[in-house]
């Protein structure tokens, strides 16, 4: 009787239990994956509540491109109390991971600040943020550095000038000071394209002072400086209405070194010779050539200088300096020549 009463048990287990034998390969490397993640989220409970009761909070630090909204790896987090002495080694002082860009660390409650580094970008701004739940998440964000590579160079033989450099910002602060040297004359600055525009000044001993803007950095020439003793100059940061006489308002430093260099040599006399790119008809260039001239001129005659000191001459699109071939080129060709008489 008990032996037919446990024949009687095995069949029923064997009906309503899923035998082993019959799952497929797939089936097994799913069941055991299932339970390897319950084996997982146990353990992370585990580890959360241990933390909860050490009073030692996960905290998770994010690093992303502000341009692009890409995560960055290998950025340089560090976060430290608000209210921490200035010598006291930070909380967390380490790179985000190749895998999700982060960083993470138990900490207590408390009030933070957190900063990213990382090259080729510019440092985050401090945030400040409270730490209050188990796994709190910071998000804080790089902005990409633009890096502008140019020359110094002299306008008659080209070769590297010796120069004291300054860059300025838009509202003038100053972004970069350096000089450059004779054999290279190759200097670089990060610049955030954020702003509008920036200012780069260049002196050296025996050339005229070079002013101009950088607006886009893509199409920026360099820094060419000409000597004192040459009988022509080109007139840096000039600017005109698109496809008018019209001088512009942003032109005015220009037009003030012109008339201080005249004023300081009351018996120079000059040639004032516009040039233009090849856009539009070879006749609407030339008038527009000479009408920019002579707006020049009667800029320089309103601030007292003599008329008979000045003359004009417009080439239009007759003598570009480089081929018209793109836009970097096209606005070296736009220019305003000073030639001493």
């Amino acid at each position: 009787m008990r032996r037919l009463a446990f024949i009687v048990v095995m069949l029923i287990f064997a009906f309503v239990s899923e035998p082993v034998f019959a799952l497929t390969p797939q089936q097994k490397r799913a069941k055991a994956k299932a339970k390897l993640e319950r084996k997982k989220e146990a353990k992370r409970r585990k580890a959360k509540r241990k933390r909860i009761k050490e009073g030692k909070l996960l905290l998770y630090i994010y690093s992303y491109n502000l341009r692009t909204n890409e995560p960055l790896p290998a950025t340089h987090i560090t976060v430290q109390e608000t209210n921490a002495r200035p010598n006291k080694r930070p909380k967390i002082n380490k790179a985000t991971d190749n895998k999700r860009s982060r960083v993470s660390k138990g900490l207590p409650v408390g009030n933070y600040w957190v900063r990213a580094a990382k090259i080729g970008y510019f440092t985050s701004d401090t945030i400040y943020f409270s730490h209050r739940e188990d796994e709190d998440t910071v998000r804080i964000a790089l902005y990409p550095e633009t890096r502008l590579t140019f020359t110094v160079t002299d306008s008659l033989t080209s070769r590297p000038v010796a120069a004291n450099i300054v860059v300025r910002n838009n509202v003038g602060n100053k972004v970069m000071q350096t000089t450059s040297d004779s054999l290279h004359s190759v200097l670089a600055v990060l610049l955030d394209d954020r702003i509008p525009f920036y200012t780069i000044e260049a002196t050296a001993p025996n050339y005229f002072p070079f002013n101009d803007t950088i607006i886009d950095p893509n199409v920026f020439a360099g820094v060419v400086l000409s000597p004192r003793e040459v009988k022509s100059f080109v007139l840096h940061n000039i600017y005109f209405a698109t496809g008018k006489t019209r001088i512009l308002d942003s032109s005015e430093q220009a037009l003030q070194e012109l008339y201080q260099f005249l004023l300081a040599r009351p018996n120079q006399r000059i040639r004032i010779v516009g040039h233009t790119d090849n856009i539009g008809s070879e006749i609407a260039n030339q008038i527009l050539s000479e009408g920019r001239c002579k707006e020049v001129r009667e800029s320089m005659i309103t601030r007292g200088i003599d008329v008979k000191r000045i003359e004009i001459e417009g080439r239009g699109e007759s003598d570009p300096i480089v081929p018209n071939d793109d836009e970097a080129h096209r606005q070296m060709n736009r220019r305003v020549e000073i030639v001493l008489l």
